[in-house]
């Protein structure tokens, strides 16, 4: 890969502040276009979920778009043209908008705020059991607001619509700020440790440098075209499939069901495994580190035999067993203490140096500001009904497997890192047990859910890679927290704009909207109506599980520290667990055994030689899922979804 052209932005070096008034109104204009593409597929047509990706293919669509008529503006306009550094930029700024409003963040957000008080029924008693418990100032009440919020034929903008919603979202949108200021300041606290010191290659961010790079080396490329063109074709094949049944497709997806194939005990608990081949999982694969790629697919098989293993032990009368998703928080949660006391020295070179101006804050600002915001939400916690201690707990365990999966990007090139039902509030409830906890702690834990549903959609790594992109371009650091933080306020005030709006015309409840608005985003309240009917004791097995698993990752990374060479990370027995994997294990272990074959007899310079190929697989495979949700659109009725 060549390297970019050093003088990118130089004349922007010198003037900091036109980043701003360059980028802003663009952002401006850009976001609500993108948060709208993204509520159609992930939520009204509900064919595909980008936003789960590392590299969410809507802003890698919208990149390529932008240099397309960048191109037609430097010719008209040269002065007016975006450099390199603005374009790579903009793409953070989207990747971002599209983390926040992606299917694990607040678009879980929106669908609790209402849901308990519209479906609340003597049945289930959720008006008895949980519903005081639940702060009316961060959530709606109101049921006339409500209906017609879910059943649409109605209008956002009346006043008792409007006045319903106003007011718990301003307090949320406060709290979303806290938690992306936290991230922006652990993110600058670190960069420098991992970045040029430790010299993490951040591999996701090639992809998108290759593109814009301003000689133009990648297009000419004639492997690039080829693996364009592969991935165009697969596209369009079975995408003209879903129109066109009688014509043939490739069968590139299906599912292996050992229930079927191997029906007796133990082997039947192998249970149903996907298996897909993925252009752009492929293509973004070929840039990960072997060990990872190996490990993830070696570890998802791992994982399927430790449920054989269960089954023949007869431990599967408990269905959690082996606790996969605790497994996986104690392997993130035991990453981030090994990496972070590996990294103490350098924070605490970093705090008693003198200011540098290239930082985007300086280090002590850095640190008293995630001071600052990890008490105010500690005290959040505790107003909406956690205990002081247990709500410091709570959000320090978010802390940890928030830059768990940064590192797991910027070291491995993590392709997704998902992470359901592994988080905070259930890792939590599962430990301590809801029989020791009031159920307004409980209610608590629900309430926060909506952060901590999984982890697909994360906007943390895209801070630390946004800042490394502007880095190595030569972009100034300055003005990253201010563009960080408007895009964060935009795109939540889009977003609620744009899904209330969205709702009231069509209905959240109705057969017109096809997404998970009032299925599983919504699951965490029946959870809580069993916490509080069914108290469950401590589950020691769990925490068993969890230490074997927290102490297994320690000894593997002690060993790759000291020695190297051992073949297994324990991120891709971490990142085995994951919704993703299932779907992902089969394109990783093709693009690990084509790495392997291209390193072993080519060498690194013919690995370097071919890795256009792959970048023409991811832009071609993103080409294309643009164009059948656009065409989806038009038509009003999905089409082809490239994922999953």
């Amino acid at each position: 890969m060549s390297a970019p052209s050093a003088t990118t932005l130089s004349d922007i070096a010198e003037l900091p502040t036109r980043l701003l008034w360059r980028l802003a109104p663009l952002m401006v204009v850009l976001i609500p276009f993108n948060l709208y593409w993204v509520l159609q597929l992930e939520v009204i047509q509900f064919v595909s979920w980008p936003t789960i990706l590392s590299v969410p293919v809507n802003a890698l669509s919208l990149l390529l778009a932008l240099m397309v008529v960048n191109r037609l503006v430097k010719t008209l306009a040269p002065s007016l043209a975006l450099r390199q550094g603005e374009l790579v930029l903009l793409y953070s700024l989207l990747c971002l908008s599209s983390a926040l409003g992606g299917t694990d963040f607040l678009q879980v957000l929106v669908s609790m705020m209402g849901y308990p008080f519209f479906f609340a029924t003597p049945e289930n008693r959720w008006q008895e059991l949980f519903l005081p418990f639940l702060p009316p100032a961060l959530t709606v009440s109101d049921k006339n607001a409500l209906r017609g919020f879910y059943y649409g034929d109605s209008s956002l903008y009346r006043p008792d619509h409007l006045k319903a919603w106003l007011f718990p979202c301003g307090l949320w949108l406060m709290f979303v700020l806290l938690l992306l200021f936290a991230m922006l300041c652990l993110c600058i606290l670190l960069r420098r440790r991992w970045s040029e010191e430790e010299r993490l290659t951040y591999p996701l961010i090639w992809v998108p440098l290759q593109v814009t790079e301003e000689t133009g080396a990648l297009w000419r490329a004639t492997l690039f075209w080829w693996g364009a063109g592969i991935a165009v074709g697969v596209a369009l094949i079975n995408g003209i499939h879903t129109f066109v049944p009688s014509l043939p497709q490739l069968p590139l997806r299906g599912q292996l069901d050992w229930t079927q194939l191997i029906p007796r005990r133990p082997w039947s608990a192998l249970g149903v495994m996907p298996f897909g081949i993925y252009p752009f999982a492929i293509g973004l694969g070929i840039f990960m580190p072997l060990d990872l790629s190996f490990s993830c697919w070696f570890f998802y098989l791992i994982h399927r035999l430790e449920r054989v293993i269960v089954a023949a032990l007869g431990w599967d009368g408990e269905p959690r067993v082996p606790y996969f998703p605790e497994q996986a928080t104690a392997t993130w949660v035991a990453l981030c203490f090994f990496l972070l006391w590996h990294a103490r020295s350098s924070l605490w070179r970093s705090w008693t140096a003198l200011p540098l101006s290239e930082e985007p804050l300086p280090l002590r600002w850095a640190f008293s500001g995630f001071v600052v915001c990890f008490l105010l939400l500690t005290v959040f916690g505790w107003f909406i009904g956690l205990p002081l201690g247990l709500s410091a707990v709570y959000f320090a365990l978010y802390f940890l497997l928030s830059l768990s999966f940064t590192r797991a990007r910027a070291e491995l090139g993590a392709i997704a890192h998902d992470l359901p039902f592994g988080g905070p509030t259930n890792v939590l409830t599962t430990l301590l047990g809801t029989q020791t906890l009031a159920p307004k702690a409980l209610t608590a834990l629900a309430l926060l859910y909506w952060f901590n549903r999984s982890y697909g959609s994360h906007p943390m790594p895209f801070l630390l890679e946004g800042m490394r992109m502007a880095k190595e371009l030569g972009v100034p650091l300055r003005p990253l927290p201010a563009l960080f933080l408007g895009t964060a306020i935009v795109s939540f005030v889009v977003f609620f704009w744009l899904v209330l709006d969205l709702m009231y015309r069509l209905g959240a409840a109705t057969a017109r909207v096809k997404g998970d608005i009032v299925r599983y985003y919504v699951d965490i309240y029946p959870q809580l109506q069993a916490w509080l009917t069914t108290p469950t004791p401590p589950r020691k097995d769990a925490a068993m599980w969890m230490m074997g698993a927290l102490l297994g990752t320690w000894a593997m990374m002690h060993w790759r520290w000291r020695q190297g060479g051992l073949p297994f990370h324990p991120m891709g027995y971490a990142l085995a667990s994951n919704w993703s994997m299932d779907y992902l294990w089969g394109s990783l272990l093709i693009s690990w055994l084509l790495k392997a074959v291209l390193l072993h007899y080519g060498g690194a310079q013919v690995y370097r030689r071919v890795t256009p190929l792959f970048i023409g697989l991811v832009i071609g495979d993103a080409v294309m899922a643009s164009f059948w949700s656009a065409f989806g659109l038009l038509l009003q009725r999905p089409t082809y979804s490239f994922w999953p």
